[in-house]
């Protein structure tokens, strides 16, 4: 998964729904740790503004 920082709101809606904690809050924008992230969707899903994509 990808997350377009310049889209990403920061609202953390993607880190509430990660089972696998592979999202965190890094200054002013989210990243995803790609060692820890299965692919699920779910974060793409939640994401309000469509920052999120898969690769």
């Amino acid at each position: 998964m990808k997350i377009d920082t310049e889209e990403c709101g920061v609202c953390e809606d993607c880190i509430d729904v990660c089972i696998e904690e592979a999202i965190k809050r890094k200054a002013y924008t989210v990243i995803i740790d790609s060692e820890k992230c299965d692919d699920c969707g779910e974060c793409v899903d939640v994401c309000p503004v469509g920052a999120i994509y898969k690769e």
